[in-house]
């Protein structure tokens, strides 16, 4: 059942990707982030209030720091999906295991291992890789941009953890974040105005917004009954799943070159994320009396 929870949020995040893609024909960036914030954030207040978890908080100062580099991860990551190839951008995206092995190792000091060295090694060759044959001329900016929005992911990620060890609710983590890409949203579109919507440009950015929320809701279940290191590896089927909606969508080939380049990443993500789980294994062992 964990399995199966995982394997749909992958499909709703795939999904989103999509929509996102097709909505950015008609519509502005910084209108996609605003429906997409917005819708997310009356669904999770939503949810907030049938489970009765307030949003009062006494950690907004630290709401605020994870909302900004999550913000600014999502902004990277919508503009590498708009001006690359579905796969490419989601690949991109889901480097942030190995620069989290790498934030772990800096911040706690930790000893470079062997296997810490070879997961971080092997993810970047596996970006290389990918992008040699796969990044059009010119898009090498949205390349960056896309690589940037894996270091900010892990960073985000690392706040999250933080306010998770507080005691926040992961619903009131997520309100958060949701409101402050509202308020950015809305602020930049409202300066730059707003776009008329036809029906299928109404349908698109509504998608974005929940498919986005659904996205986040069954992930959040795969990882609260599940084992937290089988769940972070089925994420990566999101991109599996990025790659089929490329081709069936927007006639995205995939060559044999870059799908080795994402198969490096998806092992090194995998590797990353099992080394991470057996260090936090040894570690409670060591301070059991």
């Amino acid at each position: 059942m964990v399995a199966l929870w995982m394997l749909v949020a992958s499909v709703f995040f795939a999904l989103m990707g999509a929509s996102i893609k097709l909505a950015s024909v008609k519509v502005g960036f910084f209108e996609i982030v605003f429906y997409r914030s917005f819708i997310n954030v009356l669904i999770v207040a939503a949810l907030i209030k049938i489970k009765n978890l307030g949003f009062r908080t006494r950690h907004l100062g630290l709401h605020m720091k994870r909302a900004a580099i999550g913000n600014a991860a999502m902004y990277c990551g919508f503009y590498s999906l708009i001006h690359l190839p579905i796969a490419t951008a989601t690949t991109l995206g889901y480097t942030n295991p190995i620069f989290q092995s790498v934030i772990t190792f800096v911040t706690a000091k930790g000893q470079l291992t062997g296997r810490l060295l070879f997961s971080v090694l092997l993810g970047f060759v596996g970006i290389l890789v990918l992008l040699r044959p796969d990044v059009p001329h010119g898009a090498y900016a949205a390349t960056l941009i896309g690589l940037l929005s894996g270091l900010l992911t892990a960073l985000a990620y690392f706040n999250v953890g933080k306010l998770v060890r507080t005691g926040e609710p992961e619903l009131r983590v997520v309100f958060y974040f949701s409101l402050v890409g509202t308020l950015v949203g809305v602020v930049m579109t409202g300066a730059i105005g707003f776009s008329a919507l036809d029906a299928a440009t109404l349908l698109n950015v509504c998608a974005i917004g929940v498919f986005g929320s659904l996205g986040q809701i069954t992930m959040t279940r795969a990882y609260g009954s599940g084992n937290p290191v089988i769940v972070s590896i089925l994420s990566y089927s999101t991109i599996i799943f990025s790659t089929l909606l490329g081709f069936l969508l927007f006639n995205e080939k995939l060559s044999y070159i870059a799908a080795a380049g994402m198969a490096l990443i998806i092992l090194s993500g995998g590797l990353a994320i099992a080394r991470r789980s057996s260090a936090k294994t040894r570690k409670a062992e060591a301070v059991q009396p």
